[in-house]
């Protein structure tokens, strides 16, 4: 049975009508993206989050928590963070020096803190990895393969959190609720499939295979290749940045206990750990600067299941950020200091 057949024996009037609008619909969906990726829709979206969230807060709570809380604790947790950013730093080194890009410690550090001290307030969640991509060179060969490093680095980062997560949910299965259990569970298969089938394809794709590939993709595919197979064929290397990748994510989740426990309130490592992975996860949705609302509303819908009240799981959220403003004061020093200046000039 044929139907919405046209009478005039043009073919069908639908496809006509898809054909005419289409070109109506691509314009319709640039001006989307546009809107959605601008800065202003991401105020928008993020003060509607903020008021959500602030409708659910009992301000006289919140007040006497922090009247009550216990500094020393706020104190440990920065010096967590700090530490963190530390062992960050030093892993991105080690990728750097697999890429053939030689930085100096000291080089190195000042990026680092500069790049995450900017990131704190650039309305995107990649805008420390294009501030650290920047702060080493602005454009060239040297480009793609600094951006294959912060690319690994984070892919490293967010191994160490998975597996931080799985290990504390495996020793105190009681603390985590069954759904974000579950929600962990597909979180760790993706994760492994996915980086089983990125290594591959990476390591072992054959030239014809790259060769199809837009032609743009064909060097930095091949310079991924070199830098994978570079960390697979010296196991210490690869030791090396998955202990530090461990060690670091360990370090943030113990600042979230620090927290917790600064306004006195009891939050085990297996939920923070988990709850860190799931937020980190939900912070990907690029609709608010920075993660603000994102990341309040997510904590808490998590800390709720393990009966931390609205108020205090936006405290806590809120002071993840203070933390991280803090540990990251020196990136601002050295922004006054010496800028954004790369450390290589534009080849």
């Amino acid at each position: 049975m044929l139907t919405g057949a046209d009478p005039v024996g043009g073919g069908s009037s639908a496809t006509v009508g898809a054909m005419k609008s289409s070109p109506r619909a691509r314009v319709w969906s640039a001006r989307a993206k546009r809107v959605v990726g601008s800065v202003l829709f991401r105020l928008l979206v993020t003060c509607a989050l903020l008021a959500i969230v602030a409708s659910g807060i009992n301000w006289s709570a919140l007040s006497h928590r922090i009247e009550q809380g216990k500094p020393i604790w706020f104190a440990v947790a920065v010096a967590l963070v700090a530490l963190a950013l530390v062992i960050g730093a030093l892993r991105w080194w080690v990728l750097l020096g697999v890429a053939d890009i030689r930085l100096t410690g000291r080089q190195v550090g000042r990026i680092y803190a500069v790049s995450t001290f900017a990131g704190t307030f650039l309305p995107t969640s990649v805008g420390a990895d294009v501030a650290r991509a920047l702060l080493v060179v602005r454009r060239g060969r040297m480009l793609a393969r600094v951006t294959l490093t912060i690319l690994l680095d984070r892919a490293a980062a967010f191994a160490g959190l998975v597996i931080v997560a799985v290990g504390a949910y495996l020793i105190d299965p009681s603390a985590v609720p069954a759904t974000e259990a579950r929600t962990l569970a597909v979180v760790a298969v993706l994760s492994t499939l996915l980086a089983v089938v990125g290594l591959v394809f990476v390591a072992w794709a054959p030239e014809t295979l790259i060769r199809r590939l837009p032609t743009r993709w064909h060097e930095e595919v091949r310079e991924s290749r070199g830098i994978t197979l570079a960390c697979v064929r010296r196991p210490k290397i690869a030791f090396l940045v998955l202990i530090s990748s461990i060690a670091f994510q360990v370090l943030i989740v113990l600042q979230t206990c620090a927290l917790a426990r600064s306004i006195s309130v009891d939050l085990s490592f297996a939920a923070a750990a988990v709850t860190f992975t799931l937020v980190t996860l939900a912070l990907l949705i690029p609709l608010s600067v920075a993660g603000f609302g994102i990341r309040e509303g997510s904590y808490i819908v998590l800390l709720g299941t393990v009966g931390i009240t609205a108020t205090d799981a936006t405290l806590i959220s809120l002071m993840t950020v203070a933390v991280l403003f803090i540990a990251s004061l020196p990136g601002a020093a050295l922004l006054v200091r010496s800028g954004m200046t790369p450390v290589f000039s534009t080849p």
